[in-house]
């Protein structure tokens, strides 16, 4: 399986921090973000992880790139599209689409969005992929009908999702799309099809909504502490939370027990 790690957006809802510094790359307790997700990769064998961006961050990918191969010892290659504002990108799925052509991928996939903050494993889901052979999501119930309408919702039955949709005035269930999924080989030609038809290119909600009606897609639901760092408001919570635990951290390491 290969990874690929989208970071192509320009993250305007975090602006001034973002004009300055791309979303995956900004720091959670003491590390960019996207080592997290690294993290959750690599523990999954990953053959070659892909992280995607735009030609306005692409110099400071390439950096942390640099800096990141020699520790974890896995191919991770930077794919720039040519975009320098946000009129001009691609969106997720398009990016998706470049990625697998610009790369060459022909293997089962897993994509995660680059601005995710979670804690949750994702071998429990990856064994649950490799027995079903389908395109699975990872989901949560974040329990508020009000904060699911800022989400992809999905309505699930006998672990299938048998409905989507993005951002929904009036959602039916709080369980929600944490941005994860992960695709076999024999689906990415999807991700052109869809585009094919002149549909959304940028949020991938509306790719899963039409890809539910048209193939079998399963809901892997996790339990643990995840965030989707779109505003100044999350980022800020979250910083704060992974600071106080850090902090914490540091001093049972100091004292030897905790306080």
């Amino acid at each position: 399986m290969e990874a690929i790690i989208l970071c192509g957006g320009f993250a305007t809802r975090l602006e001034p921090i973002s004009l300055y510094i791309p979303k995956p790359l900004l720091p959670v307790g003491g590390r960019p973000i996207i080592d997290y997700i690294m993290d959750s990769l690599t523990d999954i064998g990953i053959n070659r992880i892909v992280v995607s961006t735009n030609k306005k961050f692409g110099d400071q990918f390439d950096y942390w790139i640099e800096n990141k191969k020699e520790k974890l010892g896995l191919p991770i290659d930077l794919v720039v599209e040519p975009t320098l504002t946000n009129a001009e990108k691609f969106g997720a799925i398009k990016g998706i689409s470049y990625v697998i052509k610009s790369m060459g991928i022909d293997d089962d996939v897993v994509i995660v969005a680059g601005d995710n903050y979670y804690s949750f494993d994702l071998k429990q889901m990856y064994e649950e992929f490799k027995k079903l052979k389908s395109p699975i999501v990872a989901l949560q119930d974040i329990g508020s009908i009000e904060q699911a309408k800022r989400f992809g919702v999905a309505v699930t039955y006998n672990g299938k999702i048998v409905e989507f949709e993005e951002k929904p005035a009036e959602p039916k269930t709080t369980t929600v799309s944490t941005g994860i999924y992960m695709l076999p080989r024999d689906s990415l030609g999807k991700v052109d099809e869809y585009l094919r038809g002149s549909n959304n290119p940028d949020a991938p909600g509306h790719f899963l909504k039409w890809l539910v009606r048209s193939s079998t897609v399963y809901g892997f639901k996790c339990e643990g502490e995840w965030a989707d760092i779109g505003t100044l408001e999350t980022y800020k919570r979250v910083f704060e939370s992974a600071r106080d635990a850090h902090g914490q951290h540091v001093t049972k390491s100091r004292s030897g027990h905790s306080q």
